[in-house]
């Protein structure tokens, strides 16, 4: 059965939402639940945290949702009915191998995925996609829950896949009886939750150091009235097909770039760094009231304050590219554009009065223009969050070095934190450009000689997971030819530890691993959850792990080496990346 119970009541806030679904289960006999950390499953974190306090129920966190699957396979098959949940993307079709097992064999094991409101999937909105349905056949039951659903239809669901694990309900599919399925076996849950995704305390409590923050800071805010007015562009994923024609245009017309670092709109010479900080913190009254038009080229997913930027309303906000390579996340979206050479001539017309048109009330600290104000407050940004020893920092360090080497070098960044802190700190380099397949042919993109400066950043955005990062830049490696180094975070690291073996026969790549080890995933201090009390955001958020992983590296045959310092950091990055090496930058955990 495939089931959609849309929102047909009075709504509860995500957290009794969650705490309602899982005691629900608890009372249907779920009672061991293995938790995998994310956002968009926080709301259920935190009631699995508080039942298993009171000892409602057995929780394990385990950071590998594909090993997590089969340890609640285990559970179940042991004559305990098991949950597994999960964050939304690509989190969720890491369950599959463990969810056909247990349709063959008749496990009855239970998949709770979160996800984001129906209506944000194809919008191109971060770590969406379509989940329900993904199990296809293998499910006995499946049902897509949405915010809202009153507690009857929720106790209702639930006990329709309960019935469905215990294979008290006759099978939904007709393909089940012909593959001869057991009665009892999986079933999935696809659960949708809304912001807030933290309790109102973690709430109120960040919010209070948020301005905190904001009040002890260096750097004091724009005022709208003495500031530019103009436009932006925007750049994410996906973004590069509309580079050529766009560049001469937006240079031109003096307007800031906004790009995220794997787009070759990075190395425009309007592109500001320290963006996102800036736009959150000191011109954030200038984007209120200053911002005439935005451009979006592709689908910028990293930062809140850009999410917000591209959602807005009141002013006109344009996207460019080829279908299904963009965003529209508040059906807010003006026009869009398939050709960006006709863009650029409508862009040539109209922007340049408004871009560098001079403020409203202009005193001596005036910015002289619109570009010169945002790269003044994104490097305003940048050099506060480098000021010390720190991921920032290092981050730059390991960039510039990479960007400046004298060898053909290239750059994979992992997700979460990894890939937003390098679009805070990433230099404009302009030997970084190198054409996206469809600007040039594949003999050029390939060449050893060093053309196009030889570099090449590369990140998994489509869905955003931190899962398979090694085995990516591995294959990358393999395909160009040409060394590679990889940053990604501790967590990521153990998510992917599998990547590091190989065959004793088989080709290696030059490949560095670089990993930033700052005591486990401190995104999440960035957000909300971070306020939380420390135990619960120790257990369901950071989740430190157990291993040594220098120690662990060379037990798959990698040179390993821990980094303590900026000045061994820089030592270690002059040493030309040559068959397989690893590197742990040891961070303070704050």
């Amino acid at each position: 059965m495939d089931d959609t119970r849309q929102r047909n009541g009075q709504d509860a806030s995500p957290q009794q939402y969650a705490e309602e679904l899982a005691r629900l289960l608890v009372q249907q006999g779920f009672t061991h639940w293995f938790y995998c950390p994310g956002s968009r499953d926080a709301p259920l974190g935190y009631a699995l945290n508080h039942l298993a306090a009171s000892h409602r129920l057995d929780l394990h966190v385990r950071i590998d949702e594909r090993d997590a699957a089969f340890m609640a396979l285990g559970a179940a098959r042991a004559g305990h009915p098991a949950v597994l949940v999960m964050t939304s993307g690509t989190a969720v079709g890491n369950a599959l191998p463990a969810v056909m097992e247990a349709a063959h064999a008749g496990v009855p094991l239970l998949i709770l995925s979160a996800d984001r409101p129906a209506a944000l999937r194809g919008t191109g909105a971060n770590q969406t996609t379509w989940q329900p349905g993904i199990f296809g056949e293998f499910v006995r039951f499946a049902a897509d829950i949405q915010p809202g659903i009153t507690s009857a239809v929720l106790s209702e669901v639930v006990s329709e896949v309960a019935a469905a694990c215990r294979g008290e309900a006759p099978p939904p599919h007709p393909a089940t009886n012909e593959k001869q399925f057991p009665a009892t076996g999986p079933a999935h849950l696809n659960a949708s939750f809304i912001e807030p995704l933290a309790p109102p305390e973690a709430i109120e409590a960040f919010a209070a150091t948020s301005a905190s923050v904001r009040a002890n800071a260096r750097e004091e805010p724009f005022d709208p009235d003495q500031s530019p007015r103009g436009t932006l562009l925007i750049a994410g994923d996906l973004s590069d097909a509309t580079y050529a024609d766009l560049r001469e245009v937006v240079k031109n017309a003096g307007i800031p770039v906004l790009a995220e670092p794997q787009t070759a709109w990075r190395c425009h010479p309007h592109a500001v760094r320290g963006y996102a900080k800036a736009a959150g913190t000191t011109l954030s009254a200038v984007v209120e009231h200053n911002l005439e038009r935005v451009i979006v080229a592709g689908r910028p997913t990293l930062t809140r304050p850009i999410t917000r930027l591209i959602s807005r309303r009141d002013i006109p906000v344009e996207t460019v590219g080829a279908p299904g390579t963009t965003v529209n996340l508040a059906d807010n979206i003006a026009r869009h554009w398939t050709d960006a050479a006709t863009l650029a001539c409508e862009l040539e017309k109209v922007a340049k009065p408004s871009s560098v048109a001079t403020p409203r009330h202009p005193t001596a600290e005036t910015p002289e223009n619109w570009l010169e104000m945002w790269r003044a407050a994104g490097e305003n940004a940048v050099a506060a969050l480098t000021r010390d020893w720190g991921f920032h920092r290092a981050a730059q360090t390991i960039w510039d070095s990479t960007m400046t080497a004298s060898e053909p070098l290239d750059l994979y960044l992992g997700a979460s934190l990894t890939i937003r802190v390098f679009d805070t700190v990433a230099r404009n380099f302009a030997r970084n450009l190198i054409p996206a397949p469809e600007q040039a042919d594949a003999q050029s993109v390939n060449r050893q000689d060093g053309a196009f400066g030889g570099h090449r950043v590369f990140t998994n955005r489509g869905l955003a997971g931190i899962d398979g990062t090694i085995a990516a830049a591995w294959g990358a490696a393999l395909a160009r030819r040409q060394p590679m180094r990889l940053v990604l975070g501790d967590i990521s690291f153990f998510h992917d530890l599998g990547a590091l073996c190989h065959g004793q026969i088989e080709t290696m790549p030059n490949l560095q691993v670089i990993v930033i080890n700052n005591g486990g995933g401190r995104i999440f201090g960035s957000l909300e959850h971070g306020a939380a009390p420390a135990d619960t955001f120790t257990r369901m958020f950071l989740t430190p792990q157990v291993g040594d992983i220098c120690e662990l590296a060379r037990a798959a045959g990698w040179q390993s080496v821990q980094i303590g310092s900026p000045a061994e950091l820089v030592a270690a990055l002059r040493q030309p990346v040559r068959g397989l090496s690893l590197m742990e930058v040891i961070l303070p955990s704050t």
